[in-house]
């Protein structure tokens, strides 16, 4: 199994509400072009991607699917997931998602979780994760292994 955690791009506060800059923005769509250019590379093709629920991630989320599809990467599932709010226990949602059926996911989400998500799968390995950046997780005989951690140029 791959797993891609990536958190949300730049979001300031607008009318009220946590939306994407316009820096947000272009840093999400640089990643999703570089998240294509991963999946050609190592030959794969996302399964589904899981999306906090959340305006910001949403966001992120239909930008990042823009760019995969603008790439040709085959179409996949994209569905919200609650267990990806900031403020959701990483146990559970590490849990959730190993116990999903595909195989390559890519998870939207925010800080604290996409941080704790990652300490929870590799202990002693969590890092802060700048807007936009995602972490690349392979589960190799069930263990996880961080292999890349990707951020905006």
């Amino acid at each position: 199994m791959k797993v891609w955690i990536m958190r949300h791009g730049d979001a300031p506060y607008i009318d009220g509400e946590r939306q994407l800059s316009e820096l947000g923005k272009q840093d999400v769509a640089q990643m999703g072009q570089r998240l294509a250019e991963i999946l050609k590379e190592q030959e794969l093709e996302l399964e589904v991607m899981l999306a906090s629920p959340y305006l910001r991630a949403q966001q992120t989320a239909d930008i990042v699917e823009q760019q995969l599809m603008t790439a040709k990467v085959r179409p996949f599932l994209t569905e919200q997931e609650p267990l990806l709010r900031s403020e959701s226990d990483p146990e559970m949602t590490a849990s959730y998602i190993e116990a999903l059926p595909q195989s390559t996911i890519l998870l939207v989400s925010h800080m604290p979780l996409v941080a704790n998500l990652l300490a929870s799968w590799l202990p002693g390995q969590g890092r802060y994760f700048p807007t936009s950046a995602i972490a690349e997780i392979e589960f190799v005989g069930g263990k996880p292994k961080l292999t890349n951690f990707y951020e905006p140029q």
